[in-house]
């Protein structure tokens, strides 16, 4: 890998190019997945932008690491304006990279990946061709490491693709979480929180009907990508790869529609996948929904004063439907 030495980004700019200057002002952290131990080996400076997807992927890439702990799976996640186009957990760093980018073919061109081990010439082939008939572009790519072919085969004109290394990637288990408090700047001050720390165990869910070990691993999954995304959110995951992602919708009927769609724009075929819900359905209307798609599986928190009906909506469609109460499982995120 090529080592750098380890300094605050200075930030091309702000969210928008107008917001110039902007900068990355990190605090000392024992943390090896803080932003700052984050080496950039190529490219131009990053935007504001970049630093902060390269954040919500470690928020996403660390929660499926804990939900799927102890596996010695290879982690992937393509990500556009923030919110995952493409996720996958799988056997090696090829398979992972390959069902990430297939998550959604459209939407990761000019995307950011994470990928939780070294990318390699092999690995650098597949991002830049993998299904697509023109070299891919792609705006940042995090890894555990890089080699020095694949920095060359990566590298874009005018330093268009950074590329930023940290060891600890490659390592991420169930301790890899973010435990720090949350701040977020309102007008006058700064609303602080507890971090979003909490992982699905479908062991202590109420399930109706009887779930298939597959299907637990993509509703893990799907939670740990839906529960990083904006709110509200239904996500779609199938063979454990991100299929459809339906993010910050204002109901959730809109969400179903949303990730249904984009699942099928993308050409996947819907029977068969589980979907993740980051609240609980207050009608079982976006139930029904997912249903006469021919999702196989789903995940919400109960508290709706409807919840008697939505789980007589997934009775009688004979579809396993597991549930934790709201207050403990809710997956709400990018308010």
């Amino acid at each position: 890998m090529l080592a750098a030495p380890n300094q605050p980004f200075a930030c091309a700019y702000g969210e928008n190019a107008a917001q110039a200057p902007a900068s990355l002002n990190a605090s000392e952290s024992a943390d090896p997945l803080a932003l700052a131990n984050f080496v950039q080996v190529e490219g131009a400076a990053p935007s504001f932008n970049n630093l902060v997807d390269v954040d919500r992927q470690l928020q996403t890439i660390t929660h499926m690491a804990a939900a799927l702990d102890g596996r010695g799976l290879a982690f992937a996640v393509g990500s556009k304006h923030g919110n995952a186009c493409g996720a996958a957990a799988a056997a090696t760093p090829a398979d992972a990279i390959k069902r990430m980018l297939e998550g959604d073919l459209r939407a990761i061109f000019g995307g950011c990946v994470m990928l939780g081990f070294e990318v390699g010439a092999a690995e650098a082939e597949l991002l830049l061709s993998h299904e697509s008939p023109t070299r891919r572009l792609l705006d940042l790519i995090s890894a555990a490491s890089f080699t020095e072919e694949a920095i060359e085969l990566l590298a874009r004109k005018h330093g268009k693709c950074r590329l930023l290394a940290n060891p600890a990637l490659g390592t991420l288990n169930k301790d890899s979480l973010d435990t720090a408090p949350r701040q977020r700047y309102v007008r006058g001050g700064f609303l602080e929180q507890p971090n979003y720390t909490f992982v699905l165990d479908l062991d202590e869910a109420e399930i109706t009907g009887e779930l298939t070990d597959a299907q637990k691993d993509d509703l893990l999954l799907a939670w740990a990508v839906g529960a990083t995304s904006n709110s509200n959110t239904i996500t779609l995951v199938r063979d454990g790869a991100l299929i459809g992602n339906g993010v910050g919708q204002q109901d959730r009927v809109s969400c179903c529609a949303l990730a249904l769609t984009r699942a099928r724009d993308a050409g996947h075929a819907i029977p068969g996948a589980v979907a993740y819900s980051d609240s609980f359905f207050p009608f079982p209307d976006a139930p029904e929904t997912l249903l006469e798609a021919g999702v196989s599986a789903v995940f919400a928190t109960s508290g709706s004063v409807r919840d008697d009906q939505v789980r007589e909506a997934f009775t009688k469609a004979d579809v396993p439907f597991a549930q934790l109460p709201d207050k403990l499982a809710r997956g709400f995120y990018g308010h």
